[in-house]
């Protein structure tokens, strides 16, 4: 019943001398990326070509059950089109059950009518991702730890996670769409702050610090709905080798947050050189936050000798 072997383009498939009553069934996938907003994060996947460079990780189960028919397929990037490999760079091939047929793995007999497409990438899990699990009704989850990832200087070699959830995918939706379509999902939030100039020519921002973050989490994903469960806290601390000063550079890398709801106090380090007079400040407020997964938050802020503000009219884009 299943065949060890696939090949998946961008947009179609490609038959290796096999007869058209077997190729025509083959399994291809064509994948994107979510919206997207390029240019924050060195490591982040931001578009096609990016995702290209990355090994996936395909899934595929009988629809509303938990039974796999494809189990960690890897899917690799060869050239101009999407390729399964056996993990030795060796050409693979899947193809559709026959339709109206019987899958009996243990027993249990399952009538084909569709099969339900999780995607990963990278196919090597980033070592903070966990346990992975699958819920027929829930969809795909993972579980998530950012503690030794909670400063900008540790997410320097931060890898990012994507997800895709395609269900109810069928031999004719694969055509219809000129493969499977895989659209890969962002669960992270990106954060970052600028300066505005009112603050003056005479402070220099050193650090800033947000605190109670969740440290980790869980996130479930169905196709549709994306959401978190957070663990733990900690403040995640944007440290600037290169200390922010109006009249130079005003805004700060983004940071990788886990997306939460609430109020979180938010804590500046300044230091001001006027009147030769060089002073050192944390300056902190409460601020309330609503981040959602694949958001890009700017939150701009004002800061003097005598206070912080932070402008809540922020902007946010999705990527």
């Amino acid at each position: 019943m299943m065949l060890l072997l696939a090949a998946g383009l961008l947009a179609g498939c490609s038959h290796v001398n096999e007869p058209s009553s077997v190729s025509d069934k083959e399994i291809c996938v064509r994948t994107n990326v979510g919206k997207f907003q390029k240019g924050y994060r060195v490591r982040s996947i931001d578009d096609n070509t990016a995702l290209q460079a990355q090994d996936l990780r395909i899934d595929a189960y009988f629809h509303d059950t938990e039974t796999k028919y494809l189990d960690g397929a890897k899917l690799v990037y060869d050239v101009d089109q999407w390729r399964f490999d056996d993990g030795a760079g060796n050409e693979v091939h899947y193809y559709w059950p026959i339709d109206g047929s019987v899958y009996d793995p243990s027993g249990a007999n399952i009538t084909y009518e569709s099969l339900d497409f999780v995607g990963f990438c990278p196919y090597a899990k980033p070592a903070y991702i966990g346990t992975l699990t699958y819920n027929y009704a829930t969809g795909v989850s993972f579980t998530c730890d950012m503690s030794s990832y909670m400063t900008l200087a540790s997410q320097t070699t931060m890898d990012e996670y994507l997800i895709a959830v395609s269900n109810e995918q069928t031999l004719a939706t694969q055509t219809a769409n000129s493969g499977v379509p895989l659209e890969f999902r962002h669960p992270l939030t990106q954060v970052k702050f600028v300066f505005n100039t009112a603050s003056g020519e005479h402070v220099q921002i050193n650090s800033i610090g947000i605190t109670d973050a969740y440290t980790g989490g869980t996130c479930t994903y169905d196709g549709t709905t994306m959401s978190w469960a957070g663990t733990g806290s900690d403040t995640v601390k944007i440290a600037l080798a290169s200390p922010l000063k109006t009249g130079g550079t005003t805004e700060t890398s983004s940071v990788y947050v886990i997306p939460a709801n609430g109020t979180k106090y938010l804590i500046v380090n300044a230091t001001w050189d006027d009147w030769s007079d060089v002073t050192i400040s944390d300056y902190g407020t409460d601020v309330a936050f609503a981040w959602e997964p694949g958001h890009i938050y700017t939150y701009n802020l004002t800061i003097d000798k005598y206070g912080l503000k932070v402008d809540t009219l922020k902007f946010t884009e999705q990527w």
